[in-house]
């Protein structure tokens, strides 16, 4: 897998990502895709939106793990927290799904707050928060500050 990334582009990517995980594409939607430049396919993705002067929701699909191993994760939080300059990243996380609670812990979220039933009857909502200090998979020769 040889994998590209690239700006979103919401008429031709927002089909693709809202399959993935079901969101509203707002006004101040923007993003990075994940391209596999072996098939053209989409592989994954990081759309933020809600963005504050502080801070910024993330939405991270992947098709294919394998991603992971082409710079993903520095490609997205280098963006977020060295180009667009924000100190924290969150994201809602129903508390059912397991896989996706899984890999953001594996990136270094960590539950700042659970909303009972806020997602459906029966299933919590999860804040999960990233600092820019504790982002462990920050660009190389990124320095933190």
């Amino acid at each position: 897998m040889k994998v590209q990334f690239r700006a979103f582009h919401g008429p031709t990517d927002w089909v693709w990502c809202n399959e993935q995980v079901g969101i509203l594409q707002v006004e101040d939607t923007s993003g990075i895709m994940a391209i596999d430049l072996d098939t053209g396919e989409r592989v994954g993705a990081c759309i933020m939106d809600n963005w504050t002067p502080n801070s910024v929701q993330a939405h991270f699909m992947l098709a294919s793990t394998m991603v992971l191993r082409h710079g993903f994760l520095q490609e997205c939080f280098g963006y977020i927290f060295n180009h667009a300059g924000k100190k924290v990243m969150y994201g809602l996380v129903p508390a059912d799904n397991a896989k996706a609670l899984a890999i953001n812990k594996h990136m270094g979220f960590v539950e700042v707050l659970r909303m009972p039933e806020a997602f459906k009857d029966g299933v919590d909502y999860i804040v999960c928060q990233l600092k820019r200090e504790d982002c462990k998979y920050m660009p190389v020769g990124a320095e933190h500050g």
